[in-house]
Formats: C-alpha cells, structure tokens, sequence
C-alpha cells in the first residue's frame, strides 16, 4: 500500500525538478532522504501531523523549521507540505525511494546489494559492480554486507535477478543433485 501512495508523489516531484538537471534531482533526492531519516529516528514528530489537536498553524510552522534546519529547496517543501495536508507524511521514506527511483532510471544507474562471506573489502565490490555493469549494461552500484551463513562466495541482487554464486547455494545444489540419484 504505502509505495502505491508514494509513487505519485515522487513522480509529480521528478516531474517539476526533471527539467533543472541531475544535479539538482540529486539534490532533492538528498533532503527527502535527510528528512524520512529524521522521522524515522523521531517517529513522534510524524505523530504531530496526524493528531487533529494539534493546529493546521503549528504544523506549518513545524514543517517551516525542518525546512530551515535542513536548509530544503523550496520544492522539498511544498513535497512535505502536500504529504502533511493528506496525512501522509508517515509515507516519506517510500517517497523518497521511488524518487530515487526515477532519479536512478535516468541517469542509467542500476542499483543492487551484494553479500558476502567475509567483511567487504572496497576493490572487490568494484570488481563485482564492474563485471555487472556490462551484464545490465547500466552503471550498477552495490551496497555490500557480511553474511556468514554463506559460508564462502557471494551472492548478488539486482531487481528480481539473483546471482547466487556461495558455496552454501553449491553444496544445497549438489545435495539435491544427489538425492536424485
């Protein structure tokens, strides 16, 4: 439900911010991100806009100081007012993830995770993002973790496509293959 309800918003934003370059996209991109962090880590401040008792007055005024604290464009703005008038601010994050998103799609940025067996080291996971990129034939960027479950090897998500190249997935792989036999 709630990126059915973000998916508008951050299409009508990209829309108006579109034409001033991807700089400014990313900009934006930036603040909604900056602010969804602030409500997630104060998610009472979010409450302030959806109880009636407090004033339509005391909630501009609120949403006037994040903007100033946060030094936001004035579309950043209106983005958050819009969402405070329908009671939707709950719904930043999933806005500012679809706007990056789109932000993502037209630059030609794909964008994925990779998991590994052992602790990250960077030269690797621009490895694996080089390799990827000629795969997707888009620039990949890849947010890397540790999972020890995996014993050795890694596995890769982009989208729905999973590259699953652990040796955890190999020995359930030749298991099955065996009990076939």
């Amino acid at each position: 439900m709630s990126r059915r309800v973000a998916r508008p918003y951050a299409a009508a934003l990209f829309q108006v911010m579109e034409r001033q370059g991807l700089a400014v996209l990313r900009e934006v991109e930036g603040q909604l991100g900056t602010v969804a962090e602030v409500f997630a880590r104060e998610p009472e401040l979010v409450r302030v806009f959806e109880v009636p008792s407090v004033t339509v007055a005391a909630k501009r005024a609120l949403l006037e100081a994040i903007g100033t604290a946060c030094g936001l464009r004035v579309e950043t703005r209106r983005m958050l007012a819009a969402l405070a008038q329908h009671v939707r601010l709950r719904y930043l994050a999933e806005v500012a993830a679809a706007f990056r998103e789109l932000v993502d799609r037209k630059e030609g940025v794909v964008r994925g995770r990779l998991e590994l067996a052992v602790e990250p080291v960077p030269a690797q996971v621009a490895a694996v993002s080089d390799a990827l990129q000629r795969v997707f034939a888009a620039r990949v960027e890849l947010e890397a973790e540790r999972r020890e479950e995996l014993l050795a090897g890694f596995v890769v998500r982009v989208g729905s496509r999973v590259l699953d190249g652990s040796l955890r997935s190999q020995v359930e792989r030749f298991a099955a293959a065996a009990a076939k036999e």
